[in-house]
């Protein structure tokens, strides 16, 4: 699905570790191939059209750079609590 920037909350994007090299390799890959791997929300609880943005807060920050309004999205059938968590497990299993 495709969001508008306006549509995110961005509320847990502290925990994420900021990597200068990385930023501006995901910003030359975005510029040069477009966004190739969808950002992962889950529906607002009682807001329609709100996504709380649980991976994806450095494509959405490129993005942002490269001038976009848009980001490619899907979302995950879960609370947000759920989902916060199985996105901090699965980011455990890859180290």
């Amino acid at each position: 699905m495709q969001l508008e920037f306006h549509q995110l909350e961005r509320r847990w994007e502290r925990l994420r570790v900021d990597n200068p090299q990385r930023r501006r390799r995901l910003l030359a890959s975005l510029a040069d191939s477009g966004q190739q791997v969808p950002i992962v929300v889950v529906a607002m609880e009682g807001q329609a059209d709100r996504y709380v943005v649980i991976d994806g807060y450095k494509r959405i920050a490129a993005l942002e750079q490269l001038g976009r309004d848009t980001v490619e999205a899907v979302a995950w059938p879960m609370s947000e609590a759920a989902a916060v968590l199985l996105d901090r497990s699965l980011r455990l299993c890859e180290h």
